[in-house]
């Protein structure tokens, strides 16, 4: 008995191939200072997983244009200087856009925890007027390449995978059937949790306050699930350990070409276990995003260990929190057995 299909292995491969092409091609090209970039764009290959054929292209084109639509506010509000306020502002539109979108697509992973993380991760990255198209070109060809890489693995589909012309019929029977009522308490819970665990990050004086909202993000979605519980212990565990894990991996100052391996291959692992074993998953997606989260900046590892450490603890509080009360609200909607 194989603890991976054929199927969880090809998907992993294909991940880590849409992430570590863009980087490693940037990195030759001497230009690590896009590679957040890079990285983001290439985020797109994570979503249409369990889908086939045009749906998967419906899936990986709206992804990626959400995704070149968040970069391209976080660098614009990165080269103007935006106020703090406006950024909670960003971090709100972009919490009800993302969520909204994924349920009517039907998308997975749900939430709006990758567009948060790019939001707030490329907002704080200093890039002059000059460069923004130079990065966005840089995201858009690493979706565009996530989305071939996607749809060339299956090329026996032949060209109806490639077609666009059923997404606007797919939002409008995802949104009709969609219970309003409900999504609004789990948006709401979304939001109020993000922005909540942004705020106290800041004011608590956590060197990167992003952590904390993109935690409170990977649980929410789970609001009305009756594992919830069980997702926050086994985040909390997850994230203990792979920041061990961390620790290890980064105690030797790895260089570029070594530290981009490290990120490519705690990819491809995460997402072999991510669906099977969401805690084991995370004893290499803390390493994957605090070496993603570095790559182009070169600060001191120890205390970005630290940080996370801190801001996935203030993270999963604040989500609790919002959780729980979100569930009490939902139980009262429920109509009582007569």
């Amino acid at each position: 008995m194989t603890i991976f299909s054929r199927h969880d292995a090809e998907v992993a491969l294909r991940v880590g191939a849409s992430v570590g092409v863009p980087l490693f091609a940037i990195l030759a090209v001497g230009r690590l200072d896009l590679a957040v970039y890079a990285a983001f764009g290439s985020l797109t290959c994570l979503y249409g997983h369990r889908e086939t054929g045009a749906a998967r292209f419906e899936t990986l084109v709206v992804a990626a244009a959400m995704m070149l639509v968040t970069i391209a506010v976080a660098t614009g509000f990165s080269a103007s200087h935006g106020p703090h306020w406006l950024l909670g502002v960003l971090l709100a539109a972009v919490v009800i856009a993302a969520g909204t979108l994924g349920v009517a697509m039907g998308w997975m992973p749900r939430g709006d925890l990758f567009f948060i993380l790019v939001l707030l991760v490329a907002s704080q990255a200093p890039i002059p007027w000059g460069k923004v198209p130079l990065a966005l070109a840089v995201a858009g060809v690493s979706a565009s390449l996530s989305i071939l890489l996607r749809v060339a693995w299956h090329a026996g589909e032949g060209r109806e995978a490639w077609r666009l012309d059923g997404l606007h019929a797919r939002l409008a029977r995802g949104l009709s059937t969609l219970d309003r009522g409900q999504h609004l308490v789990l948006i709401l819970a979304a939001f109020v949790g993000a922005e909540a665990a942004w705020l106290l990050a800041h004011v608590l004086g956590v060197g990167n306050p992003f952590w904390a909202p993109v935690t409170v993000a990977a649980l929410t979605p789970a609001l009305a699930s009756e594992k919830v519980y069980r997702r926050a212990a086994h985040m909390v565990l997850g994230t203990l350990a792979g920041v061990g894990i961390a620790a290890l991996l980064f105690s030797g100052d790895p260089n570029h070409v070594t530290l981009i391996a490290i990120v490519v291959i705690c990819q491809i692992a995460s997402e072999l276990f991510v669906t099977r074993q969401y805690g084991i998953a995370l004893l290499f997606l803390s390493p994957l995003a605090i070496g993603l989260s570095n790559l182009s900046r070169g600060l001191p590892w120890k205390p970005l260990l630290i940080e996370r450490l801190i801001e996935a603890g203030l993270g999963v509080a604040v989500a609790l929190a919002v959780i729980s009360i979100g569930r009490l609200v939902l139980a009262g909607r429920r109509p009582r057995a007569s």
